[in-house]
């Protein structure tokens, strides 16, 4: 399996461990106050706005896959791999490989880049 193909994948975990965190967020926070468990609405409005920010941040993470397949996405890797560096330790390494990935491994820079025509898809499984 390539570097862009895993590169591909962890967006994909990672898009499913967001969305993970929207629903428990909604889950915990917004749904006691919509349930009439709990009167506290500033809880709610910060769970509703916590869960809308964690699906936000899953499906950029979509995005990033389908486009990183269609020889695209390098930009939107890269802020979605700058925002999530500074969260340790799993969202640090993931930043650090997804720019190596975009930014320094010589097969998917050509696949990114201008020279695309040219470079076979480099996230192909292939049979042994």
């Amino acid at each position: 399996m390539g570097h862009l193909a895993m590169l591909r994948l962890l967006n994909l975990g990672f898009a499913l461990l967001a969305f993970a965190a929207a629903a428990a967020i909604a889950g915990l926070w917004t749904l006691p106050v919509v349930e009439g468990a709990s009167e506290d609405v500033g809880i709610a409005f910060l769970g509703a706005a916590g869960a809308t920010l964690f699906a936000g941040v899953g499906l950029a993470h979509l995005v990033v896959l389908v486009a990183l397949g269609r020889g695209r996405g390098r930009a939107l890797q890269t802020v979605l791999a700058l925002a999530l560096i500074v969260t340790l330790p799993l969202g640090t390494a993931y930043a650090l490989y997804a720019l190596w990935v975009c930014w320094l491994n010589p097969l998917t820079r050509a696949w990114l880049g201008a020279e695309r025509a040219r470079v076979a898809r480099p996230f192909v499984l292939r049979p042994a």
